[in-house]
Order: structure tokens, then sequence, then C-alpha cells
């Protein structure tokens, strides 16, 4: 590593000090791919344009992050936007926003790939090529930076951000991004310019191109459109991931350090949704529907579980309850992941999915969430959007789950549908009145009740893409409709979103190439993290409008079913004259039936061939999973401490995250602990008292059961070959029968201060400079000086503080106490005036009685 390099490296360790979650950026997560950059031909950052928390669910990102560091010749690292603290600091130090794995500024990579899933992260992204060192817009780009791409499902309308993007990819990425890379790179090496790659990349399948369209005002529309020049392609289709079935799937994936969002093992079971909702974007940008081999799901599920050491897992697709196969699956899962105490969920279940049969299955181990997805209250309102689902369907689904446990059921619903009346709004209210009286009935007692109001939104390639969405004032007053309706029923709680932001979502998703210098506008004021309630200002955005000239509402009233719209030119395989009648059909409240019950060359609805695959052998054929544990069982029950030292990365887990990667590196190296008993079992586990974020320990340990014998090399060997980087245990001890609990056999912790440190002697000197240079010479010196005049020596918890001059630290010794601790970073603070000395300070010991 080179002088500047390493300096680098110190200030980007500086840095993570200063921000409140230094896990985000840090790395070092169980199955990260860290290849070395110097032997690759092709450098790509995997950009998502929000929180770490929020991108380490994002199941398009674990697939891209496997596919493409599968190819010996290409480097995938993660990068995600940064909070405003990090942000601050970055800029404050003079540094360039990094991936996480090996700390490349994104200015020198090849590639950076966004994923665009939701329109209120458009200011992040350009807070991303900004602060990367990348040019803002895309014809300010030269040769020899990056390309800059797009994908996901925001690109099917790609014009409100377009003058950002050098390429954008609308459907399937596995093969697509692949055929970006390979193509690029060979035109590169030919040394093409970057107008002729880009030129180039316009051939691929799915790719589009923004510089070569330009936008035109058709008649009868009031949004500008695109047509493309210089030989672009005039309309974008789709790619769409053909073999399905067993496509490749990631196993061994990315386990995080801090707590993600959907923190669990995710399969893909089916891609699109053969329902026909005609609110929903999803159907079209994910058509045609596919599903996988059962017996692959299985497959899958088992081996990425023993590959991350997740307690949880979840089979996923936009409506999982039309999975031909459900209920196989999870009765055959369930078979096995009930011995291992894996809990299974299910996302976006229909109702009429969950039989009694799946709802005792899935809580053989432990209650996962339930949601109930009515979108409206009314069976009419329904109909309206094709939402396939009466009362009977939901209160069958409520009265499957109360009787099998549940307590809690989540609703959902949308207001300011297209035809919606205030009585449809008081069907909401009458629907939740009737789960919570088939809950008491049951259970004896009310149900606990959460309901999410969304506000509609007309999304392009949707049949409601022509509607009108209400304004904020309306929005706003079905909002207190509904609150005020609930607001005595405490068993009820409501949670809506902000209305401005559903306004401006509506905005960019209808949105024109004028919305652009908007966008620029905006986030030049300070507009970030959109989607977060607690960030978003819509001020900055009401300013940028008129700045711009823009009103908003132009973009959210009713347009003519005959003009040309700004999404057009892509094609997801949905032809517009289906979305049409559709749209007509829902004025009549007429219902359309789904592609599970009808024929293709009835409906006639898609440009899709009718052969693709979408049946396999109900008989799930997988080998049961080796249960296989350490140690030797026995009849008896032994308590153990095992000690370990945390320290490097690991520093940054707090101490809930840090409870999690020892329990999975458990799981991963197959030690088997007690559980706790009801509903949510836990390994029973108790720790000594934690240590701050940011400090390392050198014997930091916790007691747990265990009705296995173990050897103590062998646990010490499984368990370092099953840890993230910084974690490193170094013994297990076999506590005796019948002694204390370990928070009472504890006496007191030891910590130790580096002197040569930077902050430390940083601090020295300014005391020396307080006190116009009357402090010895010597730090050693100078600290026990310090030491003597800011410490009382009868404090009864700081047993010790002496200055060990050997090795060059002072040596604070606590006693352990079950009231208020004290603090070493406190008595730091107190002799040094250092802030957040936890980064600097060392837990050495713990001394037990």
């Amino acid at each position: 590593m080179s002088t500047s390099e390493r300096r680098s490296a110190a200030s980007f360790e500086r840095i993570l000090a200063s921000v409140e979650k230094p896990g985000r950026y840090a790395g070092g997560e169980w199955n990260e791919i860290r290849k070395d950059p110097d032997r690759v031909g092709t450098k790509v950052a995997l950009a998502f344009p929000d929180v770490y928390e929020i991108g380490m669910s994002y199941l398009g990102q674990k697939i891209l992050y496997d596919r493409l560091n599968a190819a010996p010749d290409i480097l995938a690292e993660r990068v995600f936007a940064p909070w405003p603290d990090f942000e601050r600091e970055l800029r404050a130090a003079g540094l360039r926003l990094p991936t996480i794995e090996n700390k490349i500024p994104l200015a020198e990579v090849d590639i950076v790939g966004f994923s665009l899933l939701y329109e209120l992260n458009y200011s992040n992204v350009l807070t991303m090529l900004e602060l990367g060192g990348i040019p803002i817009l895309a014809a300010d780009r030269t040769g020899g930076q990056p390309i800059v791409a797009a994908g996901g499902p925001a690109v099917f309308n790609p014009e409100p951000v377009a003058e950002y993007f050098d390429v954008m990819l609308a459907g399937d990425g596995e093969e697509a991004f692949l055929e970006i890379i390979a193509a690029a790179a060979a035109l590169r090496e030919r040394g093409a310019t970057r107008a002729e790659i880009l030129r180039e990349l316009a051939r691929i399948p799915g790719v589009y191109v923004p510089s070569l369209y330009v936008p035109f005002a058709p008649e009868g529309s009031r949004l500008l459109a695109v047509r493309p020049s210089g030989g672009a392609p005039a309309r974008v289709e789709k790619r769409v991931l053909r073999a399905f079935a067993r496509s490749p799937f990631p196993e061994a994936i990315l386990v995080p350090n801090l707590q993600a969002v959907f923190d669990r093992v995710a399969v893909e079971v089916a891609r699109g949704c053969p329902q026909k909702c005609r609110f929903c974007q999803a159907t079209s940008l994910y058509a045609p529907y596919r599903i996988k081999d059962p017996s692959f799901v299985v497959d899958k599920v088992f081996r990425s579980l023993r590959a991350t050491g997740y307690e949880d897992a979840s089979l996923f697709s936009l409506s999982v309850g039309d999975y031909p196969y459900l209920g196989e699956t999870v009765g055959r899962l369930m078979d096995s992941l009930e011995k291992d105490h894996v809990a299974l969920s299910l996302s976006s279940l229909r109702p009429r999915g969950l039989s009694a049969e799946i709802a005792r299955n899935i809580t053989r181990v432990r209650k996962t969430g339930f949601t109930l997805v009515p979108e409206a209250g009314s069976e009419r309102l329904r109909r309206v959007i094709n939402k396939d689902l009466t009362d009977a369907d939901v209160r069958e689904a409520a009265a499957n789950a109360f009787r099998e446990g549940w307590k809690l059921i989540k609703l959902y619903f949308m207001i300011g549908l297209p035809t919606e009346t205030e009585a449809d709004l008081e069907e909401i209210v009458r629907f939740v009145d009737g789960i919570t009286a088939l809950g008491r009935g049951i259970l004896g007692s009310p149900p606990r009740i959460n309901v999410s109001v969304s506000s509609f939104i007309p999304k392009p390639h949707t049949p409601f893409q022509w509607a009108a969405m209400d304004d904020a004032a309306a929005l706003r007053e079905k909002q207190a409709f509904l609150r005020g309706s609930f607001r005595r029923k405490g068993h009820v709680q409501i949670k809506d979103h902000p209305v401005e932001s559903s306004v401006l979502e509506g905005v960019f998703a209808r949105g024109d190439r004028r919305l652009g210098p908007v966008l620029r506008k905006a986030w030049e004021g300070g507009a970030r993290f959109d989607s977060w309630k607690d960030d978003f200002r819509f001020q900055v955005w009401d300013d940028a409008f008129a700045a711009a000239g823009i009103a908003p509402g132009d973009y959210l009233g009713p347009l003519s079913l005959d003009a040309e719209l700004p999404w057009d030119h892509i094609r997801t395989g949905i032809r517009k004259r289906f979305l049409r009648e559709e749209f007509e059909r829902a004025l009549r409240a007429e219902a359309t039936p789904s592609c599970l019950e009808i024929a293709c060359a009835r409906c006639g609805g898609c440009e899709f061939p009718a052969s693709f695959e979408c049946g396999h052998g109900a008989v799930i054929e997988v080998a049961e999973p080796d249960h296989a544990s350490l140690g030797r069982k026995t009849d008896g029950v032994f308590r153990y401490l095992a000690v370990y030292a945390k320290q490097g990365p690991a520093r940054f887990f707090g101490h809930n995250d840090l409870l999690n990667v020892l329990q999975r590196s458990f799981r991963r190296a197959r030690v088997e602990v007690l559980y706790s008993e009801g509903f949510h079992p836990k390994m029973r586990m108790s720790f000594v008292p934690a240590l701050p974020l940011g400090m390392e320990g050198r014997e930091e340990a916790f007691e747990f059961k265990s009705a296995f014998d173990f050897e103590e090399a062998e646990f010490v060997d499984a368990l370092n070959r099953a840890v993230p980087p910084g974690i490193v245990f170094s013994r297990l001890e076999r506590i005796a029968p019948g002694a204390p609990r370990l928070n009472d056999r504890l006496a007191s912790m030891s910590y130790g201060l580096d002197l040569a440190a930077e902050e430390v002697r940083a601090a020295i000197d300014e005391r020396r400079r307080e006190r116009g240079g009357g402090l010895p010479a010597s730090d050693a010196d100078a600290v026990e000086a310090l030491a003597a005049e800011a410490l009382n020596p009868r404090d009864p918890l700081l047993t010790d503080n002496r200055v060990d001059r050997a090795e060059g630290r002072l040596v604070l010794t606590i006693a352990h106490t079950n009231g208020k601790p004290l603090r070493p970073q406190d008595v730091v603070e107190r002799i040094l005036g250092l802030k957040k000395a936890v980064y600097v300070l060392v837990r050495e010991k713990i001394v037990y009685k």
C-alpha cells in the first residue's frame, strides 16, 4: 500500500468514528466477495440509492452480485447512498464515495449500475454521482469516466432522469448486464470512443441510451414524448429471462453485519404475476408469469441456510399464493426446518393462498408476520381495480390465522382509487370492524390490527396510467376521515404516508424530460432521502418546480387515451390496446380473469408466446439436509463460557447486531444451543456488559447452554471458520454446575488507552496549550498528572488507573456494578477532554470473582 493509500485509509477510519452507523460502510460481511482490482478486466459498482439496511434487503442486487462475481474477469462491489453524516464527513475530508469491498472511489470503476426501484430515490442518485467524483450529467462525461447505467422498475419511464444516465436496461438483468459489460470491455479494448460505445450498446436488446433520443411534444398531449435519432431503435423491448425454472440463483448470499429490513434467506419461487390488478405496475414490468421448479426452490433454501446461518427463510414472489406448489413446498421445508429452529415466512400472500394447512405449517417454529392486502374496503371497488378477492376470502384467511394463534394482523388499503366514493372509505372501517369481531370470537379478546393506508398513484404501463390522481387536499381529507374513525379503537393502529411525498412520486412516475432540471435544482437545495418521512422537505421541491416554471398538477390530471406518452418507447410486452380496454372495463366495474383462469389465445393481452415453462413435477425430490452437529450429544445440559476477541471491522457492530452475528456463526459452525420457549424461541445466551460501538475487546465472553459435549480445540476451530473478520474465538470453558450467573461472577473490567494514537496525542497537546506548557514533556508523565488531577482516588468504581510506560498506555480498571456503570470513555474525557474515546480504547480483560 502506497503512502497516499495509507493516508486515505486512515482518513476513512476517522470518518467511520464520526458517523452514526459505521457498519453501513465498513464491509467485512460473511460471504463478502473481495477480488484484486488489478487482476480483473472490468470493475463494476452495484449502486443502491438508499441506505445499507434497505439495499441489503433487495434480492435483485444479491442476484447480480453473485452472477457478476462468478465471472473471473469481473469485479462487482456494492455502494449505498451515504447518510447525511457520512456525506458530510467525506466532503470535509476531501474523499470520494467508495465501494464497500475494496474502497474504490466510484470515479475509478468502469461501470456504475444503479438499481432504480423508486422515484423518491432520485435525489440520492445525484449525491452518489457527485460525491463519487463522476459528472452528474451524462453529456459532461468524457471517455475515461465510468459508464453510468440503471435498471429496475423505474427505468420503464426513464425520461425524468434520462439526462443523468448513459445506459438504462429495461427488464431482467441476469443475462443482459453481462452482455453490456462484455460489449463495453471489448469496445474499450479496441479504442472506441464513448459515443461509439454507447451507440453499440443500444443494439443490445433491452438497452436504452437516452442520448440517442430527442424529446418532442406529441399532438393532443401536454407531456413530452421522445423519438430516436441517428439509427437508434424506435422501441426498446424489455429483456426477459426465458429459462427461468432453474436459472442460477445465489446460495452464499451476503449476511449483513447490521440488521437489514428483510434479514433472511429469500428464495424466488416465481417472477411476474398472473393476477391483473389494474393499479399494479409490476404485473406488466415482470411479465410473463414464470415459476421455479419446486425441487430447485427447496434445495436452494436448504443450501442458502447452510451457507449463511440465517434463522429465517422466505419464499418470495409478487403473489406467492399463486405458486402452484406452495402447499407441498411449505410442508417439505418445514419438515426439515423445524429441526433446526428455522422459521419460514411467505411474501405477498393472497388470502386465498392461506389454507389452514399452510397456516399450521409456517407456525411450527415461530409466528412470522401476517399481512392481508384487501387494497379496497368494498367489493365493488375491488372489481374496479380487478382485485380478485371477496370479503369471505379475507375472513377465511384471517380465521385460519387466528386459530393458529396470531394476535396481530396487518391490513393494507389504498385511497384515491379511480371511481372511489365516500361509501368506499366507510367500507374500510366496516371491514376492519368485521376482522376485529372475527378475531374476538376466536381469540376471546380483540386482536391487534395495524392498518396501512397508501395513496393511489397512476403508474405507467398499467390500465390506470391514463387516470387522474387525487390532489393533496383530497388525500389529506381521506386520511383524516380514516384516522378519526379509528381514533377510539385502541386495538387498531393506522399508518399513512405523507401526502406531499405521494404527490411527488406521482409527478415523477408520469414525468417527462422537463423534470431533469427540477430534480437537480431540488438536490442542490438539499433534497436527500425523500422517501424517508423525517427527511422529506417538500418546500425544496416546491421551489424547484417554481424555478422551472412547472406546475406539478400538470402531470397528475387525466391523460388522453389516444396520446403518445413519455414512456411509450419502452415496451413491456403488454399491449397498449389491452391496457386501454382494461381501463374501460374498470370504469364499468367489470372483472378480468387472471392468467391462470383464461387461455392466452382468448386473452391476447401480451406479446409473449404461450410456451413459457409453467409446470413441473409436483413431487419434490431433494435430499434431506445434513443436520449433523458439532460435538457429542448427551442426556445432560452443560453450561459453557465462550471467550473471543472483537476487533478490526467487528468493532463497528452494535450489541444487537453482534448477537445476530454470533448466533448465525453458531449455526454455520453447527453448534447446537438450547432455545427459549414461546412463540419466538431464541438461543439461550447471556453476555458480559456490552461494548460501546467502536470499541475493541480482547477477551469478550458469553455463556450458553447445550446438550452437547464439546472439545475446546474443535469448538474454537469450527467457530473461527464460521465468523466474519474481526471476531476470533480463543477458548471454551465448562462452567461448574450450580455456579452463579455470568453477571454475578463479574468482578471488574480492564481498559487500555494507546497513548501513541493520533487522537490521544492531539488531546494531550491541546491540554498543554490550555495550560501554557505547564505539563511534563513526556506524554506518559503528562497523562499521569492529568489523571491525578481529574480523578477521585476514592471512587469505588474506578479501582485502578495507571500509566504503563513499557507499553505506552493508560490502564483503567472499573468495578462491575448492577447499578449505573462508570464508562471508561467518560473517564478519558475527564482526563484529556477527548470526545468519542471509544475508538481508541480497548477492553483488555474481564476479571471474574
